[in-house]
Parts: structure tokens; C-alpha cells; sequence
């Protein structure tokens, strides 16, 4: 039977999460109050979200919700596992969503650290399931790793 689930996750950054899902072509809409979010069978049943992926953008009945989870200090993610698994595939939030967004933290903490070392390279190779971005700095080099699994 159809139903939201909340999944907790390690997503902390408002812009990462956002850059991750634009990347991934899913087109989130963003919202300062967390707004209701289009189920199944029409309703919200209760839950709603500051980052909704509408689930016309996955030809989904149910969208997908990213909300804000206050004493954790992350988001949580508000989805219809009957919808998403066959369209994104189960392990899309582990995942996909996960390599995205910590290619994305890698290149955020790239321009915050080029403002002390300088002019900054980053060059992207992948061997099997490692995917490893290599950052250079004028005479410094921080290499930091992604494993698919």
C-alpha cells in the first residue's frame, strides 16, 4: 500500500542538497515554511517539506520531500518508496543522491578554501565504484574519495 516514509540522512546543506537534486535533473522547489506535499491519492496524509521534488518531475503520483529536522541539525527525506524505487531505483538516496551532493560539498569546500591557498584545480577521474576528486591548490593537494557502494 502507497505511503510517505520518513528516512533520516547526513544532508546538512541547503545549497549542496538543492545543487545535487538540479544536477540530477529533478528540479526541486524550494520553500522558506515547509509546504504539503502531493501524495499517492491526493493528499499530503500530514506531511510537508522545504525542498519538494514534484512527482510529475519523475512521472510519480507522490512527490519527494526534503525537510528540515531542527534538533538533528540535518534533513530528512519524505518519500513514497512505491513510487520512487521504480523510477529512481532503490538505492537512489543512498546512493546517487549521496555521490551528488558530496561532489557538490567537495566543490563548495574547493571555493571556501581557494579564498586562503589561492587558485584551485579539480580534476574528476573514476576507477569502479571510486569516484575521486582531486583538488590543487598552488603547492598544496587534497584529495578526497567517494565509494559507490
Amino acid at each position: 500500500m502507497s505511503h510517505f516514509s520518513t528516512v533520516k540522512t547526513k544532508l546538512v546543506s541547503l545549497e549542496c542538497l538543492v545543487q545535487a537534486l538540479q544536477d540530477l535533473k529533478l528540479n526541486p522547489q524550494v520553500h522558506e515554511t515547509a509546504q504539503p506535499l502531493k501524495g499517492y491519492y491526493g493528499g499530503s496524509q500530514g506531511q510537508s517539506a522545504e525542498i519538494i521534488v514534484s512527482g510529475r518531475t519523475i512521472k510519480a503520483r507522490a512527490d519527494i520531500g526534503f525537510k528540515w529536522n531542527q534538533p538533528s541539525g540535518l534533513y530528512d527525506v519524505i518519500h513514497d518508496s512505491y513510487e520512487t524505487v521504480p523510477k529512481l531505483g532503490k538505492d537512489f538516496f543512498s546512493n546517487k543522491l549521496m555521490l551528488a551532493y558530496g561532489q557538490r560539498m567537495v566543490r563548495a569546500k574547493a571555493a571556501e578554501l581557494q579564498e586562503k591557498f589561492g587558485e584551485c584545480a579539480i580534476a574528476e577521474s573514476t576507477s569502479g565504484s571510486v569516484q575521486t576528486l582531486r583538488l590543487t591548490f598552488a603547492g598544496h593537494q587534497e584529495v578526497q574519495q567517494f565509494a559507490r557502494r
